[in-house]
Parts: C-alpha cells; structure tokens; sequence
C-alpha cells in the first residue's frame, strides 16, 4: 500500500467580517494526511477547530 498524501493544507487563513473589518478565526494552518494515517484536530474552545474543518471540507 502507497503512502500517498490524500489530503494536503498549506498556509490555510480564514477572516470574517465583522462591522467592516476582518476578525482572524484561523491563521497560517498547515498539515498533510498519508494513506493509511489518522488526523486529530485538537484545542480549546473557540480555537478554529470547526472553522478550520468546514472550510477544507467545502
């Protein structure tokens, strides 16, 4: 079995707009997923966990 790289994320940054100005929900994310290998995206509450996996998800 390969251990290619299935799901790769580089310098991922998301902002959303509140009253005009950005507010930075997630900065500078970056991982690769092998074949084979099990991803754990772990942190406190409010620290882009869900942002971070909606956004690769869409």
């Amino acid at each position: 079995m390969s251990n290619a790289t299935i799901l790769k994320v580089e310098a991922l940054t998301v902002d959303f707009l509140s009253d005009d100005e950005p507010i930075r929900a997630v900065d500078d994310v970056s991982f690769h997923v092998s074949r084979g290998e099990t991803l754990v995206i772990l942190g406190e509450s409010g620290s882009g966990k869900s942002v971070s996996t909606s956004t690769v998800m869409d």
